[in-house]
């Protein structure tokens, strides 16, 4: 079943709110506490394996949650940074783009402040 881009945009825009305040909640030292304290009333009542499959699961779907968290705050800073870029009189156009470059390419760029030429744009 396919969805509409209206639909598609909505569960984005949904996904990416749950995302930043879950990012933001679990990144508090309260929430260090409560997962202690769920943890340890786990092992009392549960036992280690069931607590063990209980913390796996959560450390899953937070892997998830903090990595979309993630790649949006480092577009945006890319994005602010290749805007920087642009306006800047002396700076070096070709550095534009860079973390869509290689790893090699990066390097060669930190070391000698240009890449050969790849054929393809930086940015």
């Amino acid at each position: 079943m396919a969805t509409s881009k209206v639909e598609q945009g909505r569960l984005d825009r949904a996904f990416m709110g749950f995302a930043t305040q879950v990012a933001r909640r679990t990144g508090s030292q309260w929430a260090m506490v409560i997962a202690t304290v769920l943890v340890v009333v786990s092992l009392a009542v549960a036992g280690i394996e069931t607590t063990n499959l209980l913390i796996s699961i959560v450390t899953l779907l937070m892997v998830f949650v903090l990595q979309n968290t993630q790649n949006r705050d480092s577009a945006a800073i890319h994005l602010k940074l290749d805007e920087i870029v642009t306006v800047q009189p002396a700076a070096r156009d070709h550095i534009r783009g860079t973390e869509r470059r290689s790893a090699e390419e990066i390097d060669e760029l930190s070391r000698n402040g240009s890449v050969e030429d790849t054929g393809r744009p930086a940015g």
